[in-house]
């Protein structure tokens, strides 16, 4: 089943830059993660330094294999390499109606 992942995050630093690295950590997700199937990132238009993700897994093993990935770890390093702070809460879990192969609900 779909396993789905929110995620809210606080950031501080050089915003532009925040923003061009969480870009290029959800591309690197997409390209190096068979498991994960799509990864939306969008910027808070109530506070400008809050970003929010959605993460989907073909299953919770795949986004555990995220998590133990190196994708995860080099972002965070990136991060803390430049003096940018990041504060991040997720939540997960799985899809409640997963349609039939072949079509969607919307």
């Amino acid at each position: 089943m779909t396993y789905i992942v929110h995620v809210t995050a606080i950031v501080e630093g050089d915003l532009p830059r925040i923003e061009a690295l969480i870009d290029e950590y959800r591309y690197n997700c997409l390209k190096n993660q068979p498991g994960m199937d799509q990864f939306y990132v969008c910027r808070s238009i109530q506070e400008n330094n809050v970003f929010l993700y959605t993460q989907i897994f073909k299953d919770a093993e795949a986004h555990r294999a995220h998590l133990e990935g190196g994708d995860p770890q080099q972002f965070f390093d990136r991060m803390a390499e430049q003096g940018f702070r990041f504060q991040g809460q997720w939540i997960a879990g799985i899809e409640i109606d997963t349609p039939p192969a072949g079509s969607g609900l919307n």
